[in-house]
This record gives structure tokens, sequence and C-alpha cells, in this order.
């Protein structure tokens, strides 16, 4: 038997030795006697698996071939697994002998030169003969949990059914039983890549067997206690593959987090902090990444259905969610259009305006994802509705548009801004005639350097001038003054892409725009390349419909929370006054927060820079001309009938908010506070409190969750909360967390006596996960062969580019003479 040393030893891992190295190691310079008394021992074993564990250190083989290895073979007296030890328990052969064997009759087969190695756990976990089980589950699981303390892996041997399928007698093997196959019969091509694996098998004959008794209860009829192998240490045993497995808490980690677009990673990551450790989570990294694959694996044809399963399932519950989609002849998805009641209502408040982006991908398909943004009451971005494409034509964008107004009552925007692209041009004239259509300014301005060339644009005064021409003329004729100033100056008369640019000066340069309600707030793209930055954090371009869907919902739940944390604020706080004047209080109490502190600059300017220069009267009209400390005067037209006036700047009717110079007309009339018509209700703290219905008299408000499973979630909630106080209570005693554990035992028995414990197969967790089943039968199909014109990302300016590096200066031989 094993000595005291040996089993120690094996205990912590520190020898290893296959029965495959015998032929090599085991017989110092006899390879090929050794191989061939391995393979007649492993006949010896075949012959009887259910043979009871011998004392092989009474075989008169074993003691020749222990008295051969330790005193000639390897030259020393030494235990041949000790000498010249490298970490993996291998002895190095350093001389031969001649030797003979017969070969031995229904023995457990172990390699002559190894003592067999116990495990060593607590009696109670230990399998005897005659022990009874419930079901064959209890078995294996009890197996399973004796290899683990005793550090080997499980598998699952033969087995015997009944007539009614019944199972009557079945093996548990350790995984090294028997030996790998050879694989000579394959030729070698030089051009394949081979990965080399590991030899695990030694022919370990460790192993119980059960059968099935009169009772209907299973026994262990048979078993081999005794491993020819090392044993793994107790900070090796979470390696085994038998022991591992992703636990339904680990489970819901994983997909929690992929859900708020935490990667699998960061997600073992977690559990490993939260668990105490690696050891303790139950399986490996790599177990935890080979699980959430099958996902995308079980939805693969099935991932376009299953997105229209999620819209209709939000149709269900709440009947105020619009969406519609367009599948081709062979039923593969094409367009689809989606918005909630919650986008439908923001858009009947602040529909207005629009901006619109179709060059962001979030799906491993290609297609387009196209949503619609405004710009809400804390001038925030908000989303309106959302659709995928699949190509960028003109009859793509014209579905997209018609069904974006059939799902906001056909109302349509006032002003709707988006990039160059003649497809959505010819689109937008086509459904939204009446809609003026604003090109995305920073677009036209990051292309001037490419198209005027580095070294016009490089020039000092280039950008200063082209920034006043466009963005500080204030009518129309000051812009082409300017113009054409610039133009001659930097001599682009020819240059064909500047003309194109003037030409169609009237659908991107402001002061053409001016006449537009609140075009000032909405001048270019940003609003929609700001949302796609934001989406970004919750959704990539390698993504199933499926998995965008789930992670879309979270990002949107974020988007909205931050406008409820902004509207908590704006209601639920009162922001400093600087002046004594009511105008600055009226304000606070109206305005949102965001919109106050731009209608507190205006104030504060009024007070502290503005003076009246002269008035001119004519009859019920004012003409107040007012200095502000800028280079030019403004003038405010007061009719003293309708108590309103406007001023040269246009800040009320660009931007929606009192410019400085109307306040101090508006107080030069003994006006305490503005009327009516100056606060904007878009910009208000309640204005979303009017109840708003769509054409069919649904309600545009998300219904809260169904009752039950609200009071479910709370529930849910409470228990998690209470269980980690109490751990919290009882970790720092060993009595307490005993009483613990024993207790949630305990409500563990109790609760399977009220409700059954049903093993979820791997599909229905997943279908638990995306919430719908997947379908047996497809008739949505994902699109193949996407074509579109490729997203674009935001081009650096010639200064943010990172300057190129000097370099030092290095000597250089002279040239050869």
């Amino acid at each position: 038997m094993a000595t005291t040393g040996e089993v120690e030893d094996a205990v912590t891992g520190e020898q290893c030795m296959d029965g495959a190295a015998l032929g090599h190691a085991g017989l110092g310079g006899r390879g090929e006697q050794g191989m061939a008394m391995a393979g007649e021992l492993e006949e010896g074993a075949a012959a009887d698996h259910s043979m009871a564990a011998v004392d092989i250190s009474a075989s008169p083989q074993w003691e020749e071939a222990h008295s051969v290895l330790s005193m000639g073979a390897f030259g020393s007296g030494e235990d041949p697994l000790l000498q010249g030890h490298d970490g993996h328990g291998y002895g190095q052969p350093v001389g031969s002998s001649s030797i003979s064997f017969s070969t031995p009759t229904k023995k457990p087969y172990i390699p002559p030169t190894y003592s067999p190695f116990k495990p060593i756990c607590a009696d109670e976990m230990k399998p005897v003969v005659g022990m009874s089980f419930d079901n064959i589950d209890d078995v294996e699981k009890f197996y399973k949990a004796y290899a683990y303390d005793g550090g080997f892996e499980v598998r699952v041997g033969s087995r015997n059914l009944s007539l009614d399928g019944q199972i009557t007698n079945k093996r548990f093997l350790c995984s090294r039983n028997g030996f790998n196959k050879s694989k000579d019969n394959e030729t070698d091509e030089p051009s394949k890549k081979k990965k080399k694996r590991v030899v695990k098998r030694c022919g370990c004959d460790a192993h119980i067997y059960v059968k099935l008794g009169a009772d209907k209860k299973y026994y262990i009829s048979s078993m081999v206690e005794e491993h020819n192998h090392a044993l793994a240490s107790p900070s090796k045993t979470p390696f085994l593959h038998s022991n591992r497995s992703v636990s339904q808490r680990a489970k819901n980690t994983l997909f929690t987090c992929h859900k708020a677009s935490i990667g699998t990673s960061l997600a073992y990551r977690l559990l490993q902090v939260t668990d105490g450790g690696f050891n303790t989570i139950g399986c490996t990294k790599r177990d935890f990444q080979n699980y959430y694959p099958g996902l995308r694996e079980k939805i693969k044809n099935a991932d376009a259905q299953l997105f229209i399963a999620q819209l209709e399932r939000k149709k269900e519950a709440n009947s105020a969610f619009f969406y519609d989609f367009i599948v081709d002849e062979e039923g593969k998805l094409v367009y689809v259009f989606w918005a909630d009641a919650t986008s439908r209502k923001n858009y009947s408040h602040f529909g207005d305006l629009v901006s619109f982006d179709a060059t962001y991908s979030t799906n491993q398909y290609g297609m387009k994802f196209t949503p619609f943004t405004g710009v809400n009451h804390h001038t925030q971005s908000v989303f309106f509705g959302a659709g995928f494409l699949l190509n960028e034509k003109i009859e793509s964008y014209e579905w997209l548009f018609k069904t974006f107004l059939s799902a906001m009552g056909g109302k349509a925007p006032s002003l709707i801004v988006t990039d160059e692209d003649a497809s959505m041009k010819v689109a937008i004239a086509s459904i939204f005639p009446k809609t003026v259509h604003w090109l995305c300014m920073w677009h036209i301005l990051e292309k001037v350097s490419e198209k005027v060339g580095h070294a016009t644009s490089n020039q000092e005064e280039f950008w200063p001038l082209l920034n006043a021409c466009v963005w500080g003329s204030e009518n129309e004729d000051e812009f082409e003054t300017r113009w054409n100033a610039f133009i001659a100056k930097y001599a682009l008369e020819r240059n064909e892409w500047m003309a194109n640019r003037y030409a169609i000066r009237e659908s991107w340069v402001p002061a053409y725009l001016k006449h537009i309600p609140l075009s000032g707030i909405l001048r270019t793209t940003s609003r929609s390349e700001s949302a796609n930055s934001f989406f970004k954090r919750f959704i990539h371009r390698k993504l199933s419909l499926v998995e965008f869907w789930l992670r879309f919902d979270t990002a949107l739940e974020c988007q909205r929370q931050e406008e409820l944390k902004e509207d908590h604020v704006s209601l639920h706080t009162t922001p400093q006054w600087i002046t004594p004047w009511p105008m600055e209080k009226q304000g606070s109490i109206l305005y949102t927060r965001n919109v106050f502190k731009r209608f507190q600059t205006e104030v504060i300017a009024a007070r502290d820079r503005c003076s009246v220069v002269s008035i001119t009267p004519f009859e019920s009209i004012k003409m107040v001309f007012i200095n502000d400390e800028s280079k030019r005067d403004r003038v405010v037209r007061w009719c003293t009938t309708s108590i309103f006036g406007n001023c040269s700047c246009m800040l009320f009717e660009t931007m929606g908010i009192p410019c400085r110079h109307i306040i101090s007309v508006a107080r030069g009339e003994k006006l305490h506070k503005l009327p009516e018509a100056y606060i904007l209700k878009r910009f208000q703290k309640r204005c979303k409190r009017d109840h708003v219905y769509d054409e069919e008299g649904n309600l545009l408000d998300e219904k809260p969750i169904d009752v039950d499973e609200l009071e479910k979630r709370k529930k849910i909630d409470t228990v998690r909360n209470k269980v980690e106080d109490l751990i919290q209570h009882a970790k720092s005693s060993k009595e307490g967390m005993d009483f613990l554990v024993s207790s949630v035992m305990n409500i563990e028995a109790s609760l399977g006596s009220i409700i059954p414990n049903i093993v979820q197969t791997r599909q229905q967790e997943y279908e638990g996960f995306i919430g719908c089943q997947i379908p047996e039968k497809i008739e949505i199909h994902p699109p193949t062969n996407v074509r579109s014109k490729g997203g674009c990302k935001r081009i650096k300016k010639a200064k943010e580019l990172p300057k190129p590096r000097k370099r030092k200066n290095v000597k250089q031989d002279p040239p050869a003479q």
C-alpha cells in the first residue's frame, strides 16, 4: 500500500505520472517490455470491473518491479518518484535492466511504479458497499461531491435499462479510467496545424457500481476506492471538469451584466469579488465564456422573428406601443420601426424639432439604426422612435418617414436636421413637404479643409473669417457680403465645392433660418450624434437583433432616468436668485432648472450691461434702442397694446428665451413679470402634465408593470436585501453562520414540499433571459447581404490631431567617397 509520504504528496498534487509513461520511464530502458506488460494488465483489469481493491504490495510482480526500480534501474535506493523531482513527479531513468514478468489474471491495473492513492475526506462523504439512494441523480451528486473532496473527476459509465426504460444498473468512473485511443491511421499533413492534446487517461479503475433494488432504490453493489494516479490538492479541485458548473446565480449575474452591456470577462470578475475568490464561483472563466455564446447559436436563424416577437410583446402590454415592419419575398426582414408610448408622448410635446441620423450600425447584419431625436424641456436629447433599414435607397427612407408620420398621428415636424444625403433629401421632400430640411452645419464645415486644401485652410485668419461669416451674420445681406469677401480673399471663385455650398446656403446658414421658430436650438445633427454616442456605451455592432433590443431597452431606461432626475431637481429645489427682480423669481418658478440658468444669464446682463440709448414712439409701437456693451446697438419693437415686443437679436425667436434687451424694455414699462407669451410651454416644469391620446384613443403613457409582477419584484428585492443583511450580521461568528446555513437548508427542504424543483433546460434558460419562446417554425428570417454606405465617425480637426514628435538630431556617417 502507499506510504504516508506518498499519500501526502498525492493529495497536494505534487506527484503526477500516468500509465502511458510507464513504458519509457517506469522500467528504465525496457520500454517495449513495460508497455507490453501494461497492455496485458489492462486486459486483466477489463475482465472483471466489479472486483474490490486488493493489496498490490503483496503481489510478487509488484515486489519484483519495485525492487528493480528502486535498487537497480535507477542506480540508487531512493524512491524513483522523489529522485529528480521536477514539480511534475516524473523520475528520470538512468540505467537499464532485463526483467521478465508474468501476466496477472483478474487484477486491477496499477502502474508498477505507483502505490494506489486513496482520497482523503470525511467518513460521511465516502461511498461504501450497500449504501442506498432514492434515485440515480442522487447517486451522481453524491459521487461527484465525494470526488470533489477527494481530488478527482467523475465520468459516467455504462448503464442497463429495463423494458419500461428504467435504469437497472449504472457505473460511475474516475475520469482517468481506460486509455486514450491512438490515431496511427491518420496521415500527417504539414499544411494543417494540429492541436496538441494532453493524455489524461491512465487506466485508473476507481469507480462505484450501483444496482436497482426491489424497493426501487439504488444500492452500491461494488466499488474500487484506490486510484493509480496523484489526486488534486484542495487548491486545484476547482479546475476538475466534472466538478465545474455554471450556477444559477452565475447565470443570473451573466444575463444581468449583458443587459447592462457589461461583458463576460467583467461579469466573471464581478463574481470573483462578490463570491470571495475564484474557488467559490464553481466554474472557470472559460466555462463562463462558453455558456453565453450558446444563446446566439440557439437564436441564429430565429433572430429576426424573436425581435419582432419582442415588439409584439410590448404591444400586448401597452396598446399605445407602435411598430411596423416589412419582409421581402423570401421572408427576410427589410425594414422595421418602433416607438413606445413615452416616445410618442414626447413627440407631441417636443416634436417641432427633429434630428435624424442614419450613420450608425448596431447589429451583426449591418442594418442601419435610424433614431429620431429631439430636445426636451431640460434641453436634453429625447428619443422619438427608431428603425432598422436594410439599405439607404430612396424607397427605404420614404417607408421609414411614412411609418414615423403614422406613429405620430400625422403631425410632421417644423424642422428636421440631417446630413447631406441625396436619398434622404428626396424622401423628406416627398413625405414632409412643409417641413424645413436643414443640413448639418458641422458636417459641411468639417469638409472645408479637404475641399479648399490644407495650405489655404491653415492660414491664420481663415477660420476666424469663415466662422464670422457663417455664425456671426445676422441677416442674409450681411452673410452674402462677408461670403463674397471671404471667397475673394482666398481666391476660391473657381472652387466648385464652395460654389455648390453657396448655392444651397438657405439650407445650412443660420441667417436664412431665423424666421423658423426655435431654429437656434437644433442647428446640427449633434443631437443625433450625442444620442448615438450615448447608445454606444450600451450597444456595439456585433450584436444580434435580440441582444440589441435587450441592451437598447436598458439604455433607453437610463436616458429617461436622467430626465426624471432633472424633473425632480426642478420641481423640488429652488435656484439661488441673483437680483431682487420679480422677473427672475417668476422664471425660477416656471422654467426648468437648465432653462432658468440661461434665462438668469439674460436677467443679469439686463441689469449690468444694458442701457437705453433712445426711444422713438409710433402710436402703439415704441422703437427702443439699447446698448449692451457689444459692437452694435439692438432695437426692440415694443407694442404697448399687446404688451409684447421683438428684438433685432432674435434670441427669443431662435432659442425661445427672452433676451436681455426685451427684459430691459419690460422693466422700463414698469412690468414686474414677463408676459405669458414669453414663457414657452415646452420649457416649463409641468409641460408634460397634460394627458395625450393617439388616434385610436390610447393614452400615450407608459403603463405600470402588472400588479402581480410588481408585487413579485418587491418580494424578491425584500428577500435579497434581508439575506444580505443576515449574512453581514452572522459572518463575524462561526455559530451564527452555522445557524444561518442550517436555517436556509431547512427553508429549502420546506419549499421543496410546496413547489417541486424543476431543472430547466439550456433553451428554457435562454428563453427566460430574452423574455419569449424560441420558435420552431421560422417565418421571419434575418437579413443577408446588407449593403450600406457605412457609418461615419467625427473627423478630428487639424488642431486636435497629435503633433508629430520632433526627432533628435542623429549624426549620420559621411557618404563613402
